[in-house]
Formats: C-alpha cells, sequence, structure tokens
C-alpha cells in the first residue's frame, strides 16, 4: 500500500502527511512529494508555530532536528569549508555521543575496507560537477548497484547497524538526480515520526539539497521523502490545535529559489 501526498511547501506536505496519520494513526509507505523545499515567506511563523508545540512536549526544536541531516549553519556562516573542515574538527566531537547527531557525520566521514577515510558528501559533489562539464551530464546515473554507487549518499550502515533492533538511523538512504537544470532528493526513511522530527527532518534534507544544487550551479528541484514506516507521536488534542493555527499559512503559494534557513 502507497499513500502519496504531492504538495507545493515542506509545510503543505507535513501538514496534509499529519492530518492523514491523525485519521489513520500509522501507515506503510508514506510518500511525499514537494515542488517547491525552498524557504517560503511564512517558514519562520509557521516554525515558530511548531516548536513551541515541541516545546510544550519537551522535545527538540526544529532546527536542532535540522542540523542532525545537515550543518546548514556552518553552510551558511563558512561555506563548504564550514560542512567538510569547521564540522567534523570542532563541531562533532562535542555532540558525538548523542543518538540523534549521526546523520549528518555519516554524510562526512566515512571508512573503506582498505580504512581510507573518504568524505562521501564531498566526493558526490566533485563528481556532479565533473558530470556538469561533459556535453551530455547523466540524468540518472546515481543509485547504488545500478552504475555510479559513489553518487548515493548511504547513512544506513551495514556494519555497524545490522544488528541493531532501536537506535540506529531511521534516515536510510539519499539519492539525488540532475534533471532539466535542477537538483532533486530522493530520500528514503524506515520508520519517520511526523509528530517529532518530520518537519526539522524536512528543513535538514531541504537544507542538504539547497548546498548541493549552490555548489553545482543548478537550481533546487523536487524533494520526495518515502517513509517507509510513518508514526504520529504526541498529544493528538495538540497537534490538532497546531494544525488549525497553520492552515492560513500554508495557503500562500509563494516560494524563493534560494538557499533555505
Amino acid at each position: 500500500m502507497v499513500t502519496l501526498i504531492q504538495a507545493a511547501t515542506r509545510l503543505e506536505a507535513w501538514m496534509r502527511g499529519t492530518e492523514y496519520l491523525l485519521a489513520h494513526d500509522s501507515a506503510l509507505n508514506l510518500v511525499l512529494a514537494i515542488a517547491f523545499p525552498t524557504h517560503g515567506p511564512n517558514d519562520d511563523a509557521a516554525t515558530k508555530r511548531i516548536d513551541e508545540f515541541l516545546t510544550a512536549e519537551a522535545q527538540i526544536p526544529t532546527h536542532s532536528v535540522a542540523e542532525t541531516i545537515f550543518p546548514g549553519s556552518e553552510y551558511q556562516r563558512r561555506g563548504l569549508r564550514g560542512v567538510f573542515e569547521t564540522y567534523p574538527q570542532q563541531v562533532y566531537p562535542s555532540i558525538k555521543n548523542h543518538p540523534s547527531c549521526t546523520y549528518a557525520h555519516r554524510l562526512l566521514h566515512r571508512e573503506r575496507g582498505d580504512g581510507q577515510q573518504i568524505n562521501p558528501l564531498k566526493q558526490m559533489i566533485e563528481k556532479m560537477r565533473s558530470e556538469l562539464a561533459t556535453p551530455r551530464p547523466k540524468k540518472s546515473c546515481y543509485e547504488l548497484g545500478i552504475a555510479e554507487g559513489e553518487y548515493d549518499l548511504p547513512v544506513y550502515s551495514p556494519a555497524r547497524d545490522a544488528k541493531c533492533r532501536m537506535g540506529f538511523p531511521c534516515l536510510s538512504h539519499l539519492s539525488f538526480k540532475l534533471f532539466d537544470g535542477a537538483v532533486h532528493l530522493t530520500a528514503l526513511s524506515r520508520s519517520h515520526d511526523y509528530g517529532y522530527k518530520v518537519p526539522g527532518n524536512l528543513l535538514g534534507l531541504a537544507r542538504l539539497q539547497s548546498c548541493v544544487a549552490t555548489e553545482t550551479g543548478q537550481r533546487i528541484g523536487s524533494l520526495v521523502i518515502h517513509s517507509s514506516y510513518a508514526l504520529l507521536s504526541g498529544s493528538r488534542t495538540r497537534l490538532r490545535t497546531l494544525l488549525s493555527n497553520l492552515h492560513h499559512t500554508a495557503e500562500s503559494k509563494e516560494v524563493s529559489d534560494v538557499m533555505v534557513r
């Protein structure tokens, strides 16, 4: 069973997904297809309301969740140097024992079978740049086990996570595409909490996508996230009140093709 929700913005997609889960409690294969994952004019006001809900539920705010996906703050301050150098050398050591910090680190640090350390995100950006320099850049050759596996950003590690029952990454796979002058992103999540995590997850993914698009000179394309299992944490009463307050915010379709804040 697959449930597809097509939306213009991250906010609209999350709201519709949450409303679906309020009616069904949980779902298999809930897919959000977001046409414009960039920063909308009402996102700040919406994030403030969502963070008020998260605070009432004793959860971490949207921005903090987003930073576990991609160190957007470092990218805004220092560009790729902040992501590739400052974050792993200065930020990650202070947070590495927190269970939620693994995503960003796994995108930036891997160890090959021969012991050599590599930076998967850096390699992917470099390969996209080199592909775009060719007369006919490949549009869809970035799938694991098909052509250029290095273009993929796997965050599930068979060596470390295979025996885990809980505590291993919910975000399992990221696949980028170069299509019609834009960078598109598809993410696969094994288990996705729409009440506490999805707003921040969508923001973090959009920031990552924005970074890749900026560094390769492309537009920001669509964002698709496939939750193979979707659930809903939090007070249903608070969630319904939050959605009611946010409905007027989601009505605006104005979006911007700029770095996601």
